[in-house]
């Protein structure tokens, strides 16, 4: 018996089962894009919320550190938090255009002033909203309150044309 009167199967797929295929990964991308993109969404805001949360911080704690005043600017036309005049509290300044462009920074100040026991002087507790100007629902808040200029931070539930209010 010779090996060469064993047939050969043909290989390959069908054009049906390719179409089959790409239907299947068609559909299961059509349910998946939505999510992928709130999830991106969802972790811009949450990083340009720490950055904000970081700028704050850090120019409270130079105010401590020096034992002098320290005042940020806050430009919600620019999206940066930097420092104001000579007193450079901030190492840098951070621009939430560099994490995403949509990014909207909206704030009921334009300049937060720490004394140098690190309390806010003047004016009333700060609140800054960070979200996205392309419709999402996901909003952040950065707010300093209270006598020792306590800093939390949390879900914004409010509308954004309007001037932010920490509840």
């Amino acid at each position: 018996m010779s090996l060469y009167n064993v047939r050969k199967s043909s290989s390959g797929f069908t054009l049906i089962e390719m179409l089959v295929t790409f239907v299947v990964i068609g559909v299961i991308a059509a349910i998946a894009a939505p999510n992928f993109l709130g999830l991106l969404n969802r972790n811009r805001i949450t990083d340009a919320a720490q950055q904000v949360e970081g700028a704050l911080k850090e120019a409270q704690t130079q105010a401590l550190r020096r034992g002098k005043q320290c005042t940020i600017a806050i430009s919600n036309t620019n999206k940066t938090i930097s420092n104001s005049g000579t007193s450079g509290c901030l190492l840098s300044e951070r621009d939430l255009k560099k994490i995403d462009n949509s990014i909207q920074l909206s704030s009921n100040t334009t300049s937060i002033v720490f004394s140098g026991k690190g309390n806010i002087t003047g004016g009333t507790a700060p609140t800054l909203v960070v979200s996205m100007s392309n419709g999402s629902p996901e909003q952040k808040c950065v707010v300093l309150e209270g006598l020792f200029a306590t800093l939390r931070s949390g879900e914004y539930l409010g509308t954004i044309p309007s001037t932010p209010v920490a509840t």
